[in-house]
């Protein structure tokens, strides 16, 4: 038997004491007295860091301990007891699991017993050794996972037992009730008692503060041990895997009071993932239906119509997936705007431009009033994706033959730009509510109008991003609704840069290397890309890419990072490593933002996320090209 804290093999410590004693008892008296002989053998057994005790045949107290011994026994225990009377009577060693009594604090100790035996081999007695087992046994009753934080007590009262983990993670002076984030003690506290008083195991999920102050989500359960009167808490880190559904999730938990607000939580959760479900299988049943009559049509008028509309499933799709990733950044902090100059009233135009063909889709007159805004500093495609959502909804909520109308108002220090809908309106609870997240008015399979209700609350964020607001007015319902943006101005201008002579989308003689593992996406990449004038060499797996960019020597390299064999990651680290230098994007489905700090550490010059327009690609491609050869 091993003592796994201080890998001591109990058998040979055993041995050793066995042996000590036996060396002592053979030197004659002449030499040394019976009590000098003790003394000696006693500072052989404070050199042991295990209890350790030595019992004389029929003695039912140990003569002679060691320090860890009188720490750990203030008696012999009469389970340990028993098995020095079996031994006595049998000469076996024994080995035996020591457990505390019902209501005590936890002290388990595992004790192997060796009969001692002197010159003769007559028996003289036992030496028992001891190991504090108790951090194993609770974790093996408790059938937790190593790391686990564990604290416990007697049912119905405090806290009299913390593992190692628990003083490391929170410090030795800290009560676990204070370690418990404020906003979940009440949780914490409720759970406890229902395990305390019901006998009821709980779980939940609340922070806990490390020593250096940080607060961390951990996986908590409050578990009886009846027969032994006590109960343990538990606590698992789960911080690094807290994403944004687990969080939503955790919001639920902690306000929930009552069954029927978990069923309610449930009951929401199913309708988003229905809705979701629904917005992104429409589009691509309209794509695969529209495949299907482009293979037998022949008519250009129908091709036309059959590629818009497989064009606007794409775009609506790529819409939703974007919304769902700007949410996930907006939750944990890193949605991010490039703030430059720019003039507010292009922005404007561009939207009202792009939003005019579903206007006059519906008989909707679009208008724009008041004077043009000045300069700003924003972020141009944020703007545009915030005016972009919102001329759309005052659009899609708008009967046909109403109007919708964008004013701007430029202040001292501020422009105000206000969307203006002779819609259905808002009712004044829902004012507040429509730039929540994921909000619905509408019954999720009576709805007249898409989307998955993320709109508002992204646009919101990034107004706020751009030190402005976003508010919501209606007069009533069915007397339409006005959304108003309030933006800081700015006195810089700049200069208009000179349009280019060359177009922006040419590639005139540029050398590339697409390399994707799927056919569809290289095969369109290397139609387009000819298209604008590139030279275009392509490859299906990173193998095949070293190979081509020996034998091609293209001046730039696409490449996905999923890739059966060797992904991405891998490929671009030992191209750099190997010292080449050629200009690079990540074009990939990989679109989070730890994918592009990713992407970006491993070598890659540029991440851009699947779909991509191709006017922003190529764009890309020249400005790195021109960039490596300056």
């Amino acid at each position: 038997m091993t003592h796994r804290g201080l890998g001591l093999d109990m058998g040979a410590t055993a041995t050793l004491v066995q042996s000590a004693m036996q060396l002592a008892e053979a030197l004659p008296l002449g030499t040394i007295e019976r009590e000098t002989r003790r003394h000696a053998i006693v500072q052989i057994l404070e050199r042991v860091p295990l209890p350790v005790g030595v019992l004389t045949t029929g003695s039912t107290l140990p003569q002679m301990t060691n320090a860890a011994w009188r720490r750990h026994f203030a008696k012999l225990p009469a389970a340990l007891l028993e098995r020095v009377r079996t031994i006595e009577e049998t000469g076996l060693d024994q080995s035996v699991e020591l457990d505390p009594e019902a209501g005590l604090r936890p002290a388990h100790y595992a004790a192997y017993l060796r009969v001692l035996r002197g010159c003769l081999g007559a028996s003289t007695g036992t030496v028992v050794i001891c190991s504090d087992v108790t951090e194993q046994v609770i974790a093996r009753t408790l059938n937790i996972a190593p790391g686990t934080l564990v604290w416990g007590g007697p049912l119905g009262e405090s806290i009299d037992y913390r593992n190692d983990a628990f003083d490391a993670y929170v410090g030795e002076e800290c009560d676990w009730d204070a370690s418990v984030h404020r906003s979940d003690r009440a949780s914490c506290r409720s759970a406890l008692e229902r395990a305390t008083q019901y006998g009821e195991e709980t779980h939940l999920e609340a922070r806990l503060r490390r020593r250096n102050g940080d607060h961390r989500w951990h996986r908590l359960q409050f578990v009886p041990v009846v027969d032994k009167g006590r109960w343990y808490g538990t606590a698992f880190d789960i911080h690094d895997a807290h994403s944004l559904a687990h969080e939503r999730s955790e919001l639920v938990t902690n306000a929930r009071v009552s069954r029927e607000d978990a069923e309610s939580a449930n009951r929401l959760k199913d309708e988003f993932i229905a809705v979701v479900s629904h917005e992104l299988r429409a589009p691509v049943t309209t794509m695969l239906l529209w495949e299907k009559v482009l293979r037998d049509q022949h008519d250009p008028a129908v091709r036309a119509q059959a590629l818009d509309a497989i064009r606007q499933s794409a775009l609506a799709q790529s819409r939703l997936v974007g919304d769902l990733l700007d949410v996930s950044r907006a939750a944990s902090g890193k949605l991010h705007v490039d703030l430059r100059p720019l003039v507010l009233s292009d922005v404007i135009s561009a939207a009202l431009s792009a939003a005019l063909p579903a206007a006059l889709g519906r008989r909707i007159s679009l208008a724009q009033t008041g004077p043009r805004p000045r300069w700003i500093v924003g972020d141009m495609a944020r703007l545009r994706q915030v005016l972009d959502n919102l001329l759309g909804n005052a659009i899609k909520f708008t009967e046909p033959g109403g109007s919708v109308t964008i004013s701007t108002l430029t202040l001292s220090r501020d422009v105000v730009i206000h969307i203006e809908d002779t819609g259905r309106g808002i009712p004044e609870d829902l004012l507040e509510r429509i730039f929540e997240p994921f909000h619905q008015t509408e019954d999720v399979l009576t709805r007249r109008h898409s989307g998955l209700g993320l709109g508002l609350a992204i646009s919101r964020q990034l107004v706020q991003l751009h030190g402005g607001t976003l508010t919501a007015a209606s007069p009533g319902v069915g007397r339409g609704s006005t959304l108003t943006i309030r933006l800081p101005l700015s006195h810089r201008q700049r200069t208009r840069e000179p349009s280019p002579n060359v177009p922006p989308t040419s590639l005139v003689a540029r050398r590339v290397l697409v390399i994707d593992d799927d056919t569809r996406v290289r095969d369109a990449l290397l139609l387009l890309l000819q298209r604008a004038g590139a030279v275009v060499d392509t490859a299906s797996s990173a193998a095949q890419g070293r190979e081509r960019l020996e034998a091609a020597s293209p001046e730039l390299m696409i490449c996905d990072i999923a890739m059966p064999g060797e992904d991405g990651y891998s490929f671009i680290r030992t191209l750099r490593a190997s010292g080449c230098k050629i200009p690079a994007i990540a074009l990939t489905a990989h679109a989070m933002e730890v994918d592009a700090t990713r992407a970006l550490a491993a070598g890659f010059d540029v991440h851009l996320a699947k779909p991509v327009h191709f006017e922003r690609l190529v764009k890309t491609i020249r400005s790195l090209i021109s960039t490596t050869r300056s």
